[in-house]
């Protein structure tokens, strides 16, 4: 057995939907519960996937997405003889990974375990939606599930509403991986990302700023500007280019424009870790045992989320 460290990122869930012309009142939490999600088979971008719940209590969802490759898989070598071979998997058959999550009906609070090779958040999402689709649910109305990436300290509002935004900077690895998951945005994120593209830039480092020596009367960055600069980058943390967002950091001014304030969005991410026992081969995801972990997690962490957004 290896004690393995998993990711356990945080999320602020925020739902919007409408009935027709009238907004609706489905939760969430409904549509975790449903029937409709649980035990769904879905294939999205050559994944086999299907969501799972273990628990559900009024105001906690515990569940797991698995997620199955057929297609594409590795193949196994032997050391000894140093050969290659196919692993042997029958046309049904396919490698499976999973990713736990747990939902804080209270607090409307997402934790989810991030595995490369499972399914990052946005395919989480898009399985919902799929999943809700083909299974013609009656929650399958006009609906947006909003996830906010949650800080250590409720500063996202707080430099939103700054009277001087002086510098927005960036710095982020193979800017060409960045355009795929912002090929539908056309944002000042998404336009340094193309021009470094076009350079054959493998890393980028951008800079946005104006002088503040007179801020009374000096304009800083436009604030609409910022915030789609924010949200643009938000939306990458969700998928998998998260690892190659490496800064992210808006500096201003408040009411009193004397004291700079920083937001660094990677720095100050709420982020945790699990520990499981991983046998070299396994004959199921777990599942036990990373529940049994989440919850646990969830409950040290009640007075940090409590802290944050009080």
């Amino acid at each position: 057995m290896a004690l393995k460290k998993k990711k356990i990122e945080f999320y602020k869930v925020n739902m919007k939907t409408f009935n027709g012309e009238k907004e609706s009142q489905l939760k969430f939490e409904d549509i975790l519960k449903s029937s409709d999600i649980n035990g769904q088979e879905v294939i999205f971008k050559g994944k086999d996937m299907e969501m799972k719940i273990f628990d559900k209590k009024p105001n906690l969802i515990v569940g797991l997405l698995e997620t199955s490759r057929r297609n594409n898989v590795p193949p196994k070598k032997n050391k000894t003889a140093k050969s290659l071979s196919k692993i042997g998997l029958n046309k049904d058959e396919g490698l499976a990974y999973a990713n736990i999550f747990l939902y804080d009906v209270d607090r409307q609070i997402l934790m989810y375990e991030i595995n490369k090779f499972g399914s990052y958040l946005d395919h989480f999402v898009s399985y919902i939606y799929l999943a809700l689709k083909q299974s013609n649910s009656t929650f399958f109305k006009k609906f947006k599930i909003n996830l906010e990436v949650v800080l250590t300290s409720n500063e996202y509002n707080r430099i939103l509403n700054m009277k001087f935004h002086k510098s927005v900077e960036v710095q982020i690895a193979y800017p060409n991986k960045i355009i795929e998951d912002l090929k539908h945005q056309n944002g000042a994120l998404s336009q340094v990302c193309k021009s470094a593209n076009k350079l054959n830039s493998s890393k980028l480092h951008a800079k946005f700023e104006v002088d503040a020596k007179n801020k009374k009367t000096n304009k800083g960055l436009t604030s609409k500007t910022v915030k789609e600069f924010l949200d643009d980058a938000k939306n990458l943390l969700k998928t998998k280019s998260n690892q190659n967002v490496q800064k992210v950091i808006v500096s201003g001014y408040g009411n009193d424009l004397k004291k700079l304030q920083h937001l660094d969005l990677i720095a100050n991410r709420y982020i945790k870790h699990i520990s499981i026992d991983e046998p070299r081969e396994n004959s199921n995801l777990l599942e036990l045992q990373r529940s049994s972990k989440i919850k646990e997690l969830h409950e040290n962490c009640k007075q940090d989320l409590d802290s944050i957004f009080s």
